[in-house]
């Protein structure tokens, strides 16, 4: 970046509505507008959510209980973000990681990543468990695609380092509660991965395929895991979370009322509250109504809850 580069911020109020009600279940939806919701983090301290607009150009925070939205306009794609000690963010650009002062509203320069892959651009990450590691992935932005991605990590210092290569779209990464296991997936080949994880020292074993999951069952998009050890996957084809058991079975199926959910996260005081963004396609003529919001709901289970990246904190 050559000269400080700062954003806008503008606040709003979005408050909850009534998506459907499956029981005793009810699911709110904040419709914020997002074009490809994905990311959502929840901040304990704040009881607030984060999340992204990746095509929207924009980082999000949500305090659910009174509706108030606060929007950061962002000069590029964002593909993924960690939430950090220090009251900023480290924002994933198409080919570059940079920090956001959410005070100031400054961007400053972090790394450049894939530079010798043009037709990529950075998606999906997640903060690892000691909040030492910031877990990030790569995809082939074209129609036609190959396997161009990657999967990447971010340490304290700074340096980046490639985990995983021959992905065509990384993404769902997630942690098992122990942190010994780290899951990722390809959801343009339908599987999801895992592999040893050293939390110490973020080597990465060699990953074997957990799950397969087509069209019909809900390609793996973001995903959360809960105190259990099961994965949450976001069904992006199919309107669903799947969970998915330690041993690759399907625990249980969650319907959603968006067609393209794109990745659960945890939150509340006692973590069983379970937030799910989405997107809304370009070639849907007609979206319906909570494509693209934010959906919330409680569930029986209590999950993890990613920490704050301790990145400059150092």
């Amino acid at each position: 970046m050559a000269a400080e580069a700062r954003v806008t911020r503008r606040d709003e109020v979005v408050p909850a509505a009534v998506a459907t009600r499956a029981g005793e279940t009810e699911i709110r939806a904040y419709q914020a507008g997002n074009r490809v919701g994905e990311g959502p983090v929840w901040h304990p301290a704040q009881e607030c959510l984060y999340w992204i607009d990746v095509r929207g150009r924009q980082l999000l925070r949500l305090h659910p209980p009174s509706g108030a939205l606060i929007r950061w306009d962002l000069p590029e794609v964002v593909g993924a973000f960690a939430l950090c000690t220090d009251d900023s963010a480290c924002l994933a650009f198409p080919h570059r990681l940079v920090r956001l002062d959410m005070t100031s509203g400054v961007l400053s320069d972090i790394a450049r990543v894939d530079d010798d892959r043009p037709a990529n651009r950075l998606n999906d990450g997640k903060v690892s468990p000691s909040g030492r590691w910031f877990a990030f992935g790569s995809m082939d932005d074209r129609p036609d695609k190959d396997a161009t991605g990657a999967l990447y990590c971010l340490g304290l210092d700074g340096r980046v380092r490639k985990l995983w290569d021959g992905l065509v779209v990384c993404n769902g990464i997630a942690w098992s509660p122990d942190a010994t296991k780290l899951y990722f997936s390809d959801s343009f080949a339908g599987t999801v991965f895992v592999a040893p994880w050293d939390e110490v020292s973020a080597v990465m074993g060699e990953p074997r395929v957990l799950v397969r999951l087509d069209e019909r069952a809900g390609r793996p998009d973001g995903a959360a895991v809960d105190e259990s050890g099961n994965y949450w996957s976001a069904g992006v084809s199919a309107a669903c979370i799947n969970v998915i058991g330690a041993g690759g079975s399907l625990v249980r199926k969650i319907a959603l009322p968006c067609r393209a959910p794109t990745m659960p996260a945890f939150a509340g005081a006692n973590r069983r509250t379970l937030f799910v963004t989405s997107l809304v396609r370009p070639q849907w003529e007609t979206p319906g109504r909570w494509d693209g919001a934010v959906l919330g709901m409680s569930v029986d289970t209590a999950g993890i809850i990613p920490p704050l990246f301790r990145y400059l904190a150092m």
